[in-house]
């Protein structure tokens, strides 16, 4: 992977340090008051610090350890108030290790007296029920 560039690639990549440290202060400093989360089951949309803040919580308490890597960036203008990456996920569960790859996510950010924040953040995983050259499901 680059080296982070710009702003937004900057936070999307303190997002995945803070999230694998486990470090809810350093995670909460990313975010805007009233910053949006997108997660990647259907029950996953918080507004605000309070809600990322359960959300988090919710995710470290269903797991003993977790990574997010960020594999490439999409890319982004340098003057960009956004980024979006392509990442691998791990997350260790009742002591087994579970490998994820495909974790697409992308951040909004905004200026927050004088300091970069994530404004919004989306993550989701492809419907694995698509087979490549579909766009849907398949039902038959």
């Amino acid at each position: 992977m680059k080296k982070p560039f710009n702003n937004a690639e900057q936070l999307f990549f303190h997002f995945c340090e803070a999230y694998g440290a486990r470090s809810l202060a350093t995670m909460l400093e990313l975010f805007t008051p009233n910053a949006t989360l997108i997660g990647t089951v259907c029950d996953e949309h918080r507004i605000g610090l309070k809600e990322i803040e359960a959300q988090l919580q919710r995710d470290w308490s269903q797991s003993e350890q977790g990574a997010i890597v960020i594999a490439s960036f999409f890319p982004s203008p340098s003057s960009g108030l956004w980024a979006s990456a392509l990442c691998h996920t791990t997350i260790i569960i009742d002591g087994q290790s579970h490998h994820f790859e495909n974790l697409r996510g992308s951040i909004v950010i905004e200026e927050v007296e004088k300091d970069w924040k994530i404004a919004h953040m989306h993550a989701s995983f492809p419907d694995l029920r698509s087979p490549k050259g579909y766009s849907f499901p398949q039902t038959k």
